[in-house]
């Protein structure tokens, strides 16, 4: 589907290589925001769904990186037609090369994550899109580690196995998880994807949580129809 009709916006993604997925919406919708945050950045945002969810959601100004040309033209564009483009802002960057005095309160991130899998012979966008050539799990960590703020928070979604990587790279860097979210296809099967907030502030334990997309029955969950009501038309 090349153009995807959400409640308060439309996100086009004809030319983008990687497309709209329903752990993103989740991540999306669930991601918290507290009142005092005021500032944001994603890095690699695609075709923009998560910083469009986000402006939805809240009053922030959010900044968006991504490196490969066609997303950023689609994300571009998909800000522009929002009700919310005073807020935000797409930059066509390779997130290596950024350079900004900013500090933001909320970082996040839903990066590629594929290390040594086989990669297209004809599609480099794909590869950008979704393996870890352009934006390596260390780059990721260290951005969030130059450009969040000292009390700031920084949410990642990432499949188990590579979370596991991503979260050491951070602890290194000084920061603690606080909440974590595990997304799961259904009540049978395991975490599809993982989010991690993390902050540098240490806390006595995280919180967990988790949520199912399908329920016994293979109809939605109520509580994931709770939460992407405010997006979805077909809620």
């Amino acid at each position: 589907m090349s153009v995807f009709q959400f409640k308060q916006f439309s996100l086009v993604q004809k030319e983008s290589a990687a497309k709209l997925t329903t752990d993103a919406t989740i991540f999306g919708a669930w991601l918290p925001i507290e009142n005092e945050m005021k500032s944001a950045l994603e890095i690699g945002t695609g075709t923009g769904i998560l910083s469009l969810m986000l402006a939805q959601r809240s009053k922030l100004n959010l900044q968006a990186i991504e490196i490969e040309e066609h997303a950023y033209r689609e994300a571009q564009n998909n800000f522009l037609s929002s009700p919310w483009s005073d807020r935000l802002k797409a930059i066509h960057k390779d997130f290596k090369h950024y350079r900004s005095d900013n500090k933001y309160d909320l970082v996040f991130s839903n990066p590629p994550f594929f290390t040594n899998s086989l990669q297209s012979d004809i599609n480099s966008d794909k590869n950008t899109a979704y393996h870890t050539n352009q934006l390596s799990f260390k780059d990721i960590s260290k951005g969030i580690n130059q450009y969040l703020k000292d009390l700031g928070k920084a949410y990642v979604m990432l499949p188990e196995y590579e979370m596991g990587l991503f979260s050491d790279l951070l602890r290194q860097n000084g920061f603690h998880i606080h909440y974590t979210l595990f997304i799961h296809h259904n009540i049978y099967k395991p975490a599809l994807r993982v989010i991690h907030g993390f902050s540098r502030e240490k806390i006595s334990s995280s919180r967990e949580d988790k949520i199912f997309i399908r329920d016994e029955n293979n109809d939605f969950h109520p509580e994931y129809v709770k939460l992407l009501k405010p997006f979805l038309t077909i809620f």
